[in-house]
């Protein structure tokens, strides 16, 4: 009795180990292998000049500058390196794509078009992973060379905003057992987010994303999409308004793809980054002025500034607090 007695606390002893063990090789799976499941499928419309590129590309076709005086940018380095970029803290830097300018007719669109067709050398998504508490944050970070929101559609001269270099990112948020909760897609300054079982899927595992035209803002359906209007500068607003006609919308139909193998489009390599990787930590701008257009007498006006990198935003370090305040 003794002996079967002690052979049955052994087996139990042995399942509980078993069950440990699984979930610690659950709890283990590479993130590379994480990021390559939950890997968005992109959907572009058939208007979109512009997939992401590899920020190499974008580098080596800009001037790093320094702020020196007000309004003044000097040239540092014609010739910057992605694991040459200041450090934070060293100054207010930007790159500046050399060859085009957002103040040109449509925020220099077919210029910028041109040279990511030149030197893109193919769509690239960053990939970073994120621990928050009990939580998994996949990241699909995506760099475009030049942001063209125009009012009209199709893109026309009519009302404009644009600048260079353009960053967003799409949320794909696990469980403590790495199941799929929800996604969370990047829309100007905030965002949307859905539960897993309210977004659209392929194989149930990848997400897909419907990019707008021109601002790249992500979305969850193709169509017409009301821009948030605390994301829309009060000037434009009032613009707008003076002309009498509505807040502006984002616009997507439905056109080509890209993502994981097997789409239908090119498969998209993930690229994974990190606190260390050398360009991530640049706290400069990613591209000159931003500009504003519209009918005379306003103009072609300068209106902010180009987006900074990826770990300037708060989404990078505190995911789930920043994804918690946008749309569902």
């Amino acid at each position: 009795m003794k002996r079967l007695f002690r052979t049955a606390v052994a087996l139990v002893i042995a399942g509980l180990a078993f069950a440990t063990a699984a979930g610690t090789s659950q709890a283990a799976t590479p993130e590379p292998r994480l990021l390559a499941t939950y890997e968005p499928v992109m959907h572009f419309d058939p208007h979109e000049q512009f997939r992401p590129a590899s920020v190499q590309s974008f580098i080596a076709d800009s001037d790093l500058e320094r702020l020196t005086a007000p309004n003044t940018w000097s040239i540092v380095d014609s010739t910057p390196e992605p694991g040459d970029l200041p450090a934070p803290g060293t100054g207010i830097w930007r790159l500046n794509q050399d060859s085009c300018t957002p103040s040109s007719t449509l925020g220099g669109l077919d210029c910028y078009a041109a040279a990511w067709d030149e030197g893109s050398g193919g769509p690239v998504i960053y990939g970073h992973v994120v621990h928050d508490g009990d939580h998994t944050v996949l990241q699909y970070w995506f760099f475009y060379y030049d942001d063209v929101y125009s009012y009209a559609y199709p893109p026309s001269n009519f009302i404009w905003q644009a600048h260079e270099g353009d960053w967003e990112v799409v949320n794909v948020v696990l469980d403590a057992d790495q199941h799929p909760v929800s996604a969370a897609y990047s829309q100007h300054c905030l965002g949307e987010t859905r539960t897993w079982a309210h977004t659209t899927t392929v194989d149930g595992t990848h997400p897909v994303v419907y990019v707008a035209l021109g601002s790249h803002a992500n979305y969850f359906e193709a169509g017409v999409h009301p821009i948030n209007t605390a994301c829309v500068p009060s000037q434009a607003l009032g613009i707008l308004g003076g002309l009498h006609l509505p807040p502006p919308a984002d616009h997507m139909a439905d056109g080509p793809v890209i993502g994981p193998p097997g789409v239908d489009g090119p498969a998209t390599p993930i690229h994974m980054i990190g606190d260390d990787t050398p360009w991530v930590d640049f706290d400069g701008f990613w591209g000159e002025l931003q500009y504003f257009h519209a009918p005379a007498p306003i103009g072609t006006l300068p209106f902010g500034t180009s987006p900074v990198g990826p770990a300037q935003h708060q989404v990078w370090n505190h995911p789930l607090a920043t994804i918690a305040t946008w749309t569902n």
